[in-house]
C-alpha cells in the first residue's frame, strides 16, 4: 500500500514512516523542511529504500495536488502544523497551517480517492482539565481551548464532521496527549512548549543537571512509539464511527517521572520542583480502544530508558 506522509520528517511523523515502512507499504514524505537526518536516525537503512521525501508545504494546494497526482496513495497521515507557543506569536499563519492546510490535505484526499485520512488533533481541544468537573474527560466532551492551538484542532473536528457529513471523506484526528521520546527536542524551536523534558529527559541522559518545574503536575505520558502505532492503527480502520479520538499512554506526576530516570541514572541532578498548573490530565481511551483497537504498549519506565539510550547512542555513551 501506499501512504502519503505530511511532516513525516517531523517528531512522531518520523517514527510513522518507519513503522509503515517497516511493514512494507512505499510511503511519500511530504515535508516543507524535511530533516533528513533526524528520519535517517529513525528509519532504518534496510527500509528507507520504501520512502521517498517530497519538499512541499500543505498550503499550496497545487504542489500537493501534484504531489497526490505524481504519487497516488491510498491512506494519507497529515501531521504537519504549527504548534502552540509559535500559533500564539502568529495567529495568521496558524490558521492557514492549521485549518487551511488541513483543507487543502481533505480536498486532495477526495479528489484522489483515498480510503482514509488520519491527522494529528490535541488534547488543547478541551482546554485545561481544571476547567472540567472531577473524573475523565469523555472522548466525546465538549471543546473549550485556552489557546489557538487548540482553536484550530477544534475547529479541524469540526472541518473533519463536514467532510464526513457532506463529502463521503473517511478521517479522523487523533488526539495525542503529552508525547515524549528520542526527537522530542526537534519541536521545542518550533514552539511545543516541551523545555520541561529537555530538563527532565534530556539533560540527565547526558550526565548534566536538570531543573524540572511543577513537580507535582499529573500528565499522561504517551510514548512516541505509541503514538505512532496509533497511527497506524487508525489507517487501517475504514469508517470508524468518531471525528476524534483521545490516544494516552500512562498517568503519571513529573515528580514520579523524574523518581523513574533517577533509577536509570542513580548519579542525575534532578531539581524537582513543587507545584502544577493546569489540572490533572485523565482522558477517557475506552472509545479509542473499541474503535482502532489502541491501547499504551510502552511504559513510562521503559520509554525513558528508551530515550535515554537514544540519546546516549549518539553522543557515544553507553546505554544504561
Amino acid at each position: 500500500m501506499h501512504y502519503l506522509v505530511t511532516g513525516g520528517t517531523g517528531f512522531v511523523g518520523a517514527y510513522v514512516v518507519r513503522d509503515l515502512a517497516r511493514d512494507g507499504h512505499q510511503v511519500t514524505v511530504y515535508d516543507l523542511m524535511p530533516n533528513r537526518e533526524y528520519l535517517a536516525e529513525v528509519v532504518p537503512e534496510a527500509e528507507r529504500a520504501r520512502v521517498r521525501i517530497v519538499p512541499g508545504d500543505v498550503t499550496d494546494l497545487p504542489l500537493l495536488l501534484r504531489t497526490l497526482r505524481e504519487n497516488p496513495p491510498e491512506r494519507v497521515v497529515h501531521l504537519a502544523a504549527t504548534l502552540s507557543a509559535s500559533s500564539e506569536e502568529n495567529p495568521l499563519r496558524a490558521l492557514k497551517i492549521n485549518c487551511e492546510g488541513t483543507i487543502n490535505v481533505f480536498e486532495a484526499a477526495l479528489t484522489f480517492n483515498v480510503q482514509k485520512v488520519v491527522w494529528a488533533s490535541s488534547i488543547a481541544v478541551f482546554g485545561p482539565p481544571n476547567r472540567r468537573p472531577p473524573g475523565e474527560i469523555a472522548n466525546d466532551a465538549f471543546h473549550q481551548p485556552s489557546d489557538l492551538y487548540g482553536a484550530c484542532k477544534a475547529m479541524n473536528e469540526q472541518l473533519g464532521r463536514h467532510y464526513r457529513r457532506r463529502r463521503g471523506l473517511d478521517c479522523v484526528g487523533l488526539r495525542f496527549s503529552v508525547v515524549y521520546g528520542y526527537g522530542k527536542a526537534h519541536t521545542v524551536p518550533r514552539g511545543t512548549g516541551a523545555d520541561f523534558l529537555i530538563e527532565l529527559i534530556d539533560k540527565p541522559a547526558l550526565g548534566q543537571p536538570g531543573v524540572v518545574p511543577h513537580g507535582d503536575k499529573l500528565l499522561d505520558w504517551l510514548y512516541v512509539e505509541d503514538a505512532a502505532r496509533a497511527v497506524v492503527l487508525a489507517s487501517q480502520t475504514l469508517r470508524n464511527p468518531s471525528v476524534g479520538l483521545n490516544v494516552c499512554g500512562e498517568r503519571h506526576t513529573v515528580r514520579e517521572a523524574a523518581a523513574y530516570v533517577k533509577r536509570l541514572l542513580p548519579a542525575a541532578q534532578l531539581d524537582v520542583q513543587p507545584g502544577g498548573r493546569g489540572g490533572p490530565m485523565r482522558y477517557e481511551m475506552a472509545t479509542t480502544e473499541a474503535e482502532i483497537h489502541y491501547s499504551p504498549q510502552v511504559s513510562l519506565e521503559e520509554g525513558l530508558r528508551r530515550t535515554i539510550n537514544a540519546l546516549r547512542a549518539k553522543h557515544g555513551l553507553p546505554p544504561v
